[in-house]
């Protein structure tokens, strides 16, 4: 392919994206309107998952230099390591004009500002689409295409509820990872890739409860 029609190809594919909103406080039947079918949906008890179907998101404490372990543990001081299970909504991945998106669902009685989010869209993680090019050997390999800044702007703009967005992303510790809130502190959009606003490949966002509304 030549370098103008690949320019072209990508260009293409950034304005698609911009359209492609992602929006909190959708339920299930309006995402896969937004969406269509989910190509995978996933439960979760709470627990380490020992049966097909049922996932967890794991935040990971090590002391020592240990091989990942499956325990739920939480004495680190005592034993060196250990995992919080920091995840406990159904989770759906849906794929459409080829960006991925997990959507997390509220659990019962999931409440945020007062409005119940049980069903609804409380999490989304939103991934940048992968372009294959041949490279010099004729493989084919695959690159990321960063979120345009506008593409970002939009998908905030959709998803910043009756507040608005602070100004300036704030960089977290973990290198690559960008950090914003709304003005009422209810949402929380946290960006991952190589600088901000220019080159990020993923987007989250989640709605904060009043535990999580001073922290990052």
């Amino acid at each position: 392919m030549k370098s103008s029609s690949i320019a072209l190809t990508i260009a293409a594919l950034l304005t698609a994206i911009s359209t492609a909103h992602a929006r909190l406080g959708d339920t299930e039947n309006a995402l896969v309107q937004r969406y269509g079918k989910p190509r995978l949906v996933e439960l979760t008890t709470g627990d380490i998952p020992m049966q097909k179907g049922y996932y967890a998101e794991l935040k990971e404490n090590f002391g020592t230099n240990v091989s990942l372990i499956a325990s739920t543990d939480k004495d680190y001081n005592d034993i060196g390591y250990g995992m919080d299970l920091v995840e406990t909504r159904t989770r759906y991945t849906f794929e459409k004009d080829g960006v991925s998106r997990l959507v997390y669902l509220g659990n019962a009685n999931e409440t945020y500002n007062g409005v119940d989010f049980a069903g609804k869209s409380a999490r989304e993680v939103v991934k940048a689409r992968v372009v294959w090019q041949k490279n010099k050997n004729g493989d084919q390999v695959g690159h990321l295409v960063p979120f345009s800044p506008s593409a970002i702007n939009a998908i905030l703009d959709n998803d910043k509820g009756n507040s608005t967005w602070t100004d300036e992303w704030h960089p977290l510790a973990t290198p690559g990872a960008y950090t914003k809130r709304t003005a009422d502190k209810t949402r929380l959009a946290i960006a991952y890739g190589v600088s901000s606003p220019n080159e990020i490949y993923r987007l989250e966002l989640r709605m904060v409860d009043d535990a999580g509304k001073g922290t990052d």
